[in-house]
C-alpha cells in the first residue's frame, strides 16, 4: 500500500513538475521498524537544507533535537499500537528539527501507518515549516510571561507601600507594631514579613557617638 503512494507521488511529481519543485510542504515515507526514509519530495531541501538524496537512507533521529525526539518515538508508539488493535489512527503534532547547517527550525507533522505488500509497515506523512508561527508563539509567551513578572513586581511594591505608608500604631515604649488584629509584633519583624524586605541591625553616627561617651 505504502509503495502504491510512493508511485503515486513520483507520477504526480513527474506529471506536475513545476507543482513538485514548488511545493511547500514535504511527502514522505518512512519504515516503520527503523525510521529510516524511504522517500521523500524535493520540497524538503527548501525547509532543512538537505536533498532528497542526502535524506533517503537516513534515519530521522539525528536530525531531530533531543525533546522532539522523545515526543515523535512516543506518539509513534502508541499510534502503532492502536494501529495493531485495527484502528486507523492520524497523528498531528509539532517539533523541532535540525537544518543541514546547524540551525533549528519547526514543524508540523501529520502520519499515519500503511501495510505495504509483503506485511512491512510504513509511515506515510506530511511536514510543513511553522517556525515563523512557533517563533511568534515563543516571542508571545515570553512576553506575557514579562508582563506576569512586572504585573507580580508592581502588585508587591503597592503592597509593602500601602503598609509603610499606612498609619501603624506603634508603642511608644518598646517600638512595637500593632497589626490590625491586635497583635503586637517587632518592628523587624513586622517589616519583614509584610513586605519581604530583610533588616540589618547597625549603629548610627549619634547613637554610636552617645555609646562611646564615657560619662554614659
Amino acid at each position: 500500500m505504502a509503495e502504491e503512494y510512493r508511485d503515486r507521488i513520483e507520477k504526480m511529481e513527474k506529471r506536475y513538475r513545476l507543482l513538485a519543485d514548488n511545493l511547500i510542504d514535504a511527502i514522505w515515507i518512512l519504515d516503520a521498524g527503523t525510521m529510516v526514509y524511504e522517500f521523500i519530495t524535493p520540497s524538503v531541501e527548501k525547509i532543512s537544507g538537505y536533498s532528497p538524496e542526502e535524506l533517503i537512507g537516513r534515519g530521522i533521529s539525528d536530525r531531530m533535537s533531543p525533546e522532539s525526539l522523545r515526543l515523535t518515538a512516543s506518539l509513534l508508539a502508541e499510534a502503532r499500537a492502536e494501529y495493531e488493535k485495527g484502528e486507523d489512527v492520524k497523528r498531528t503534532f509539532e517539533v523541532e528539527m535540525i537544518r543541514k547547517n546547524g540551525s533549528t527550525y519547526w514543524i508540523e507533522a501529520t502520519a499515519r501507518f500503511l501495510l505495504e505488500k509483503g506485511n512491512e509497515l510504513k509511515i506515510i506523512g506530511v511536514s510543513k515549516d511553522i517556525t515563523r508561527r512557533k517563533q511568534a508563539e515563543l516571542e508571545r509567551d515570553d512576553l506575557i510571561a514579562q508582563l506576569n513578572r512586572t504585573v507580580a513586581e508592581k502588585g508587591q511594591l503597592l503592597k509593602e507601600n500601602r503598609i509603610l505608608q499606612g498609619l501603624l500604631p506603634i508603642c511608644s515604649g518598646c517600638r512595637r507594631i500593632r497589626d490590625d488584629k491586635g497583635k503586637w509584633w517587632p518592628l523587624d519583624i513586622y517589616v519583614e514579613k509584610h513586605t519581604g524586605a530583610l533588616l540589618t541591625h547597625t549603629v548610627c553616627d549619634d547613637c554610636r557617638t552617645i555609646f562611646s561617651d564615657p560619662d554614659l
